[in-house]
């Protein structure tokens, strides 16, 4: 189970641990279910983990503007082991996605200080 905390803005967050060939890092991420990729980095994490460069292209942001993004490889604690991601970047932004949600259930207790869970689902 992975826990976080609904922040004074009302905002899902959870912490979660990256890794790269460089480094591990905790990560406060946004739990995000409109967003349907995996996950979004920073620039600066990205960095630090020495993050293998893996792919770039165009995506449609939730406002309809599209912006050129990269993408890295990276592994992420999720459950009981570390499993690959390609992980985007796309400005200063951490986000987890729909994508990595998918066979778990999310429970968001929405008032500031709030729990947030995600739990594997059959």
């Amino acid at each position: 189970m992975i826990r976080g905390i609904v922040t004074a803005n009302r905002v899902p967050v959870v912490r979660l641990r990256v890794r790269g060939p460089g480094a591990t890092a905790d990560v406060d991420v946004v739990v995000d279910t409109g967003f349907t990729g995996a996950l979004v980095l920073p620039m600066s994490v990205v960095t630090a983990l020495g993050l293998p460069w893996q792919s770039g292209g165009t995506a449609v942001l939730a406002d309809g503007s599209a912006q050129q993004i990269d993408y890295y490889e990276a592994e992420l604690e999720w459950g009981p082991g570390w499993v690959p991601v390609l992980a985007m970047s796309v400005g200063p932004e951490a986000l987890l996605g729909m994508r990595l949600l998918a066979g778990h259930r999310l429970a968001v207790e929405g008032s500031p200080g709030g729990s947030v869970e995600i739990v594997p689902w059959p």
